[in-house]
């Protein structure tokens, strides 16, 4: 547990509200934000140990695809939350 970091925490935190606001409000966009976002987070930072030939105990580096396919979500997440707010400008009539 030592691996795990203060973002693999956040990303956990915003994960499960992003889960719990899917079932409670039945807002898909908005859950998909949170969703994203988390998991990106955990992607970026989560840590694994490794044993190596002598027996001693090592952090594997992040493989470069998990970094990619973190920062595919963190972008997502944002263009999520900029389709959500558009779509409630458009929804309130603001924009006329």
């Amino acid at each position: 547990m030592k691996n795990i970091s203060v973002r693999v925490y956040i990303g956990i935190l915003f994960s499960a509200i992003g889960l719990v606001s899917l079932f409670l409000s039945q807002q898909a966009l908005i859950s998909a934000t949170w969703l994203s976002f988390g998991n990106g987070l955990i992607l970026s930072d989560l840590r694994f140990n490794g044993v190596d030939e002598h027996g001693n105990v090592y952090t594997k580096p992040i493989p470069r695809a998990r970094i990619y396919a973190a920062i595919f979500l963190i972008v997502l997440a944002v263009l999520l939350l900029f389709l959500q707010a558009y779509i409630d400008f458009v929804g309130t009539g603001a924009a006329k």
